[in-house]
């Protein structure tokens, strides 16, 4: 049974008034309101957000873009293009203060370092830059989840896949990603129209 990091509903609430892209560099959680749960409970559970990294890897202005495969595990996403790599921060992913209390900037780094390398091989990341949140209630997929957007610019633009489950199609600018809409999962989508 995996193990995975999420929120209270109810504190993103507070802090978040709308679905989309949420550009800021204002950190939104409550440490105090972070959980540990089992993911098959809170894959259905409204009262809880997983929080979920969504990291963007840019070289000299453009933006990564990948196809998910139909050998990926989640069937809603097939065959659509995310400029996102990422995935739920699990239970192992998280690091702690001095004082035993959760880091969540690092537990987020550590599990979005981790989705990065199972996943890709990428060259140098040079800088890695807070964007906002994906916020999205209007499926139920959204409904259980929030991103946190990162940029991480990389030293070249050699990024290739590591997994069936995605082929990376290219680096593109923003215009240029704007092509793909319809073919883009919601995020993505949110993200692109908001940079």
């Amino acid at each position: 049974m995996q193990h995975i990091i999420c929120t209270e509903k109810s504190v993103v609430d507070i802090e978040i008034k709308a679905n989309g892209f949420i550009k800021t560099e204002k950190d939104i959680f409550d440490v105090s309101k972070i959980w540990v749960g089992p993911r098959e409970t809170l894959e259905t559970n409204e009262d809880f957000k997983q929080i979920i990294p969504y990291v963007i890897l840019s070289y000299q202005g453009k933006i990564a873009l990948y196809q998910r495969t139909k050998k990926g595990g989640e069937d809603r996403l097939h065959n659509m293009h995310s400029i996102g790599f990422g995935g739920h921060i699990d239970a192992f992913d998280l690091a702690y203060q001095d004082n035993g209390v959760i880091n969540l900037d690092k537990t987020i780094e550590n599990s979005a370092q981790r989705e990065i390398d199972e996943e890709l091989n990428v060259s140098e990341i040079v800088s890695k830059q807070h964007l906002g949140y994906i916020y999205d209630d209007s499926n139920p997929v959204g409904r259980v989840h929030i991103g946190v957007v990162e940029l991480w610019e990389l030293a070249t633009n050699e990024i290739t896949s590591n997994e069936d489950e995605i082929h990376v199609v290219g680096l593109f600018t923003i215009e240029e990603l704007k092509g793909f809409e319809g073919e883009m999962e919601n995020w993505s989508e949110h993200i692109v129209n908001g940079l």
